[in-house]
């Protein structure tokens, strides 16, 4: 055989090869999204990342309302975010935070969530695309990317025109050269060697701002994708993408130099030679001038990309519920819900439940009174974000959730819990004029004496009542039950307890308890029979006299 005939089929074999192994590649992440699809995915500790794009929107363009770090905390909402974060992209996860963050009380924005989500699962084809896209994306890490969307004027360096001025020096040295060789050659190599310099510890100073250039260049190409699939054409969210494709496409060339990775001795050489002529730094600062040049429309791409890969998410997470609905939103001061559940309990139990003014919920200890709030609160929070309830019916009044419940003493700042507990209330108390609120209330003023506590609970709760909010709130104080009767309606969880042990139903039943199982658990569970006996006596003794004795 002709010795080129056999270099060609070499070179046919190892291109052959190369593009079976991409297509290989291409086949296996396609089948692992989809395997994954619908399924809860695996949980990631990278929150604190993920939390910087929300928290500089806080200080930038974050609606007025939104959920707060307290209710966020009280409800455990990085559960349920990290049970939702199916995300390929760390963009879509970013904007999937600060979603859950950001209630919508304007219908508009979850009807074309909706119009999304119905698209996209009616097309499982151009879902999968979208996510082989985002998936290229990556989810690096670190933050760049998203300090860049709301930082971009402070990443600039100071003075770009003296690097173009350096990057000139070398030029024009050469042309000394045909004057004077010698000091031509010893002025360039000068040139050279400082520019050099200038370039290693620049880029080592602006190295996160690098990497958020080459997380913008992975932006940039996967709307560019998005946009010739031409699926989203007929939406505000796929026009807002091509809009911001086509405004910063150009910059595609000047990223090429920032973003390819060094494969061969020829890659290194083009870097020596972009170091000398500070061809990276002039790069990057251009970019950054466009896209400060270019703010607004900078962060709706970063948005609109994001959102994208959250609703498929969103998606994924509808399939894996055993049942949701969407919200009805209505006008007047009204909650309903039927077969309500907690999607981080892995065997829930379903409640149905009505609340038209504050109701109480009594019930003694792991009754699942707690949960059960937790699950209103939770099912408000994605009603009025990914209009997606843990529910078979879900209707309530568009209204900021916010809750006071796992309250600890603050101790660096010398703070009790009874004082960190009345400052949660004052944070809702507060809001009261700004937006009408849903408040969940769990064990109310617990960090001081019974007195005071059911005398102070009282007042507060008469507030809420009359301050225009509805309140749930879960309390162990019968005395309130009855004290607030004309005001809110009562609710309780019960347990029995036999020989064989506790047992517990977890449903909801309306009026206030009527157990009284405290004592019989501590029978139950071993403790002396002379506590048991004493214990006893001293309660029947305060449903007599309602005092307590001065001593036992």
């Amino acid at each position: 055989m002709d010795k080129g005939w056999f270099v060609v089929i070499i070179v046919a074999a190892l291109i052959a090869a190369v593009i079976v192994s991409v297509l290989r590649g291409e086949r296996k992440l396609r089948e692992r999204i989809e395997a994954r699809f619908g399924k809860r995915p695996e949980s990631v500790d990278e929150t604190d990342h993920i939390a910087v794009y929300f928290k500089s929107r806080q200080t930038h363009d974050a609606p007025m309302h939104y959920i707060d770090h307290m209710t966020w905390d009280d409800l455990d909402m990085d559960k349920v975010f990290k049970y939702m974060d199916a995300c390929q992209s760390a963009v879509g996860a970013s904007q999937l935070y600060a979603m859950l963050h950001e209630p919508c009380f304007e219908s508009g924005v979850l009807e074309q969530r909706e119009k999304l989500l119905t698209l996209l699962d009616a097309d499982a084809g151009i879902r999968l695309k979208l996510q082989v896209f985002f998936a290229k994306m990556g989810r690096p890490l670190g933050h760049a990317l998203a300090s860049l969307v709301y930082g971009v004027s402070e990443k600039r360096l100071k003075r770009p025109w003296l690097y173009t001025v350096l990057a000139l020096l070398p030029l024009l040295f050469i042309g000394v050269i045909f004057l004077n060789a010698y000091a031509g050659g010893i002025l360039i190599a000068v040139s050279a060697v400082t520019n050099g310099v200038i370039f290693y510890r620049t880029f080592r100073r602006i190295e996160t701002e690098v990497d958020a250039v080459k997380q913008f260049s992975a932006l940039l190409w996967a709307a560019g994708k998005i946009s010739d699939t031409h699926a989203l054409d007929e939406l505000a969210l796929g026009q807002d993408i091509a809009e911001g494709y086509m405004l910063f496409r150009h910059l595609g060339g000047k990223l090429s130099g920032l973003t390819q990775q060094k494969v061969s001795d020829f890659d290194f050489l083009a870097e020596y030679i972009r170091a000398i002529f500070l061809t990276n730094i002039r790069s990057y600062n251009r970019i950054i001038k466009v896209l400060d040049e270019n703010t607004k429309a900078f962060r709706r791409l970063y948005r609109s990309v994001g959102e994208l890969d959250a609703m498929i998410a969103v998606l994924s997470f509808r399939k894996s519920l055993p049942y949701y609905c969407q919200p009805e939103f209505v006008t007047d001061s009204r909650f309903e819900m039927d077969g309500i559940y907690h999607p981080l309990i892995e065997k829930p139990v379903e409640n149905s439940f009505v609340m038209v003014r504050g109701c109480l919920i009594s019930g003694s200890n792991a009754s699942g009174k707690s949960t059960f709030v937790k699950a209103m609160a939770v099912s408000a929070i994605l009603a009025q974000t990914v209009n997606t309830c843990m529910a078979r019916r879900f209707v309530m009044r568009p209204a900021l959730v916010m809750t006071s419940m796992a309250v600890r003493d603050n101790v660096t700042a010398g703070e009790s819990y009874f004082v960190t507990e009345i400052k949660s209330l004052r944070r809702i108390l507060d809001k009261l004029s700004e937006v009408f609120c849903i408040c969940f209330i769990d064990e109310i003023l617990k960090g001081t004496n019974t007195a005071e506590r059911i005398a102070a609970s009282a007042a507060t709760l008469t507030y809420l009542h009359g301050g225009g909010c509805l309140c749930a709130a879960a309390t162990h104080d019968v005395e309130l039950t009855r004290i607030l009767a004309g005001e809110y309606d009562n609710y309780h969880f019960a347990e029995k307890v036999t020989d064989e042990g506790v047992v517990f139903d977890y449903r909801i039943q309306s009026g206030p308890t009527r157990t009284r199982n405290a004592i019989r658990l501590l029978d139950f569970m071993g403790f002396d029979k002379r506590i048991i006996t004493e214990a006893e006596q001293l309660a029947e003794n305060f449903d007599k006299t309602g005092k307590w004795p001065e001593s036992i």
